[in-house]
């Protein structure tokens, strides 16, 4: 059920039937103190909200007082087994629907106290957060528990918790939301900034999961995105207790930035509704019967399909408003580790300059993770972007870029150090020199294709208080003299793949007079997945959702 109405997430609750009259021991609101800490221990943390219920919660005092963690457990043998199916589940559901209540999940389940033998039956019911105050959830609360006493069912008790919003999945390319949606997706490209330095954006890299550590889903990231400069030196590991250092999804003006886009594309659906609505005005003042009838029958598809259109766009413009504003409900993880920042580091002499963030499950999991692949867009027709992948595809026999059905490349392998250097690679550029074609989704320049320099850059930054030092770099150029800059200022941790989606490695920066690179600057793949397993990561970088979920 939902929240209060400030509260960001989609919510669980428990509940019972038609609402009857208020009960002696009405159920009350919870505090603030029970809404955040009566389900300590569940993975997700849900907030509390409603029950059917008079139990009291008593937040722990004393100088020895903790919180006891609870857990979910499977129902087992209970009464609830011989009527739930096709019975109460089925007039819970018809209950919420004629009650009005956005609910998103009803899952009977036992929760109790890690550690004791006894758990009670509870029913969960998720709904839409901000779609339910707690005082509405408790009369709701309260009618679902009437249904189970009409079943006969006296012994299970109903809560309401408040779950978290989850990352969207790329939608299909004929959603009316594609477009607006990628920001908020779990493809490549994702905009991040540290919670204590919302205003400093930068974007994760990619997805990796290591063996050691099973059911955990890890991003790379860029050092420098998420740490102060002061700090870039400093070795940081989380070892689980202590503050964290949370990574959000977008900061506050990322966030400001991607509701103006919605809002435009709204504005946009309504000025073509106005100027359709316009041209069908006029058919009825045409002459000509058949061409009247032939403007009719190509306006008025369009018209109801922009319809459709902007009543999408407007709901999910609420969700995201909804789900997504308090930079509390965009926690998507914490780091767990982040070397000093090195430039020439080791033998290799490539900028050490990363961090990895363990995700917070509740927003990625087995229904929205596709693994590392870059979403393409709408933006971009498919004849363009193809182009520009292959500018000279009359002499480039074995094509080195497909355009994928959904618009997702995949990746699909490594490119090493010896291929990034080669003088022959097989792609082709427009003047016909040997070239390879590379692209990335950054958060501020967004989707851009560029080509590999097959010799190395030198980097030399200066210091007022220690002697200048220096790095290489693999350096990624502009596809043609009209096509702009391949990075801008915020687009550090991009990854870099070819057309088959073989990764190069890691956007770090750029060098140029203004916001937009020259030459932008990336950090091998190879390069860092040595990093990684000589800090006690040995990175899968292909990794699927059964890696994690299953």
């Amino acid at each position: 059920m939902a929240a209060t109405e400030d509260c960001q997430a989609p919510l669980h609750s428990t509940f019972t039937d038609t609402v009857p009259d208020p009960l002696p021991n009405a159920p009350f609101v919870p505090s603030p103190e029970e809404a955040k800490h009566r389900y300590y221990g569940i993975p997700s943390q849900p907030l509390f909200v409603a029950r059917s219920s008079h139990d009291i919660w008593l937040m722990p005092t004393g100088m020895e007082a903790y919180l006891q963690p609870k857990e979910l457990r499977r129902v087992g043998g209970h009464a609830l087994c011989n009527v739930w199916d096709g019975g109460v589940d089925v007039a819970m559901h018809t209950f919420l629907v004629e009650q009005n209540v956005h609910y998103t999940s009803l899952d009977p389940v036992r929760i109790g106290i890690v550690g004791e033998p006894a758990a009670p039956v509870i029913i969960w019911v998720g709904v839409e957060p901000g779609s339910l105050s707690a005082e509405r959830g408790i009369e709701v609360a309260v009618g679902l528990r009437a249904l189970l006493l009409q079943s006969g069912i006296e012994d299970i008790r109903e809560s309401m918790v408040a779950t978290f919003a989850k990352l969207y999945k790329p939608a299909l390319t004929s959603n009316p939301t594609v477009q607006v949606r990628e920001p908020f997706s779990t493809a490549l490209g994702i905009t991040i900034c540290a919670e204590e330095a919302p205003d400093v954006q930068g974007t994760a890299t990619l997805f990796f999961t290591v063996s050691s550590r099973p059911k955990q889903l890890f991003l790379l990231a860029p050092k420098h995105v998420l740490f102060r400069a002061e700090e870039e030196s400093d070795h940081y590991e989380y070892h689980g207790s202590g503050p964290r250092r949370n990574v959000l999804l977008m900061g506050t003006n990322g966030f400001e930035a991607r509701i103006k886009d919605i809002e435009r594309e709204i504005w946009g659906c309504q000025i073509l509704i106005d100027h359709l609505k316009a041209r069908l005005a006029l058919v009825d003042e045409m002459e000509d019967a058949e061409d009247a009838q032939a403007e009719r029958n190509h306006v008025q598809p369009q018209l109801g399909k922009t319809e459709k259109a902007i009543k999408r766009l407007e709901e999910f413009l609420a969700d995201v408003r909804r789900d997504w504003k308090d930079p509390k409900q965009r926690i998507i993880g914490h780091v767990v580790l982040s070397p000093p920042l090195i430039l020439s580091a080791g033998n290799d002499g490539f900028t050490q300059d990363f961090a990895v963030i363990q995700v917070d499950t509740t927003k990625i999991d087995a229904t929205n993770f596709i693994g590392n692949a870059i979403e393409l867009g709408t933006e971009i027709p498919v004849p363009t972007f193809t182009a520009w992948m292959r500018p000279n595809h009359a002499n480039q026999p074995e094509p080195s870029f497909k355009y994928p059905l959904n618009r997702l490349l995949q990746f699909r392998g490594t490119l090493s150090n010896e291929e990034m250097r080669s003088h022959s690679p097989k792609d082709v550029d427009d003047r016909g020199d040997p070239t390879i074609m590379v692209l990335k989704r950054g958060c501020t320049s967004g989707l851009t294709v560029g080509c590999i320099n097959n010799l190395h850059s030198v980097l030399r930054k200066a210091f007022k208080t220690k002697p200048e030092e220096y790095s290489k770099e693999v350096t990624v150029l502009p596809h043609t003299h009209k096509s702009g800059s391949f990075s801008e200022a915020g687009d550090s941790g991009a990854a870099v793949v070819n057309g088959w989606g073989a990764v190069g490695g890691m956007l770090t920066g750029g060098s140029g007079s203004s916001e937009a690179s020259d030459c932008a600057y990336v950090t091998p793949i190879a390069f860092l997945l040595k990093c990684l397993e000589e800090n006690g990561f040995r990175a899968n970088i292909f990794p699927v959702a059964a890696d994690v979920f299953a």
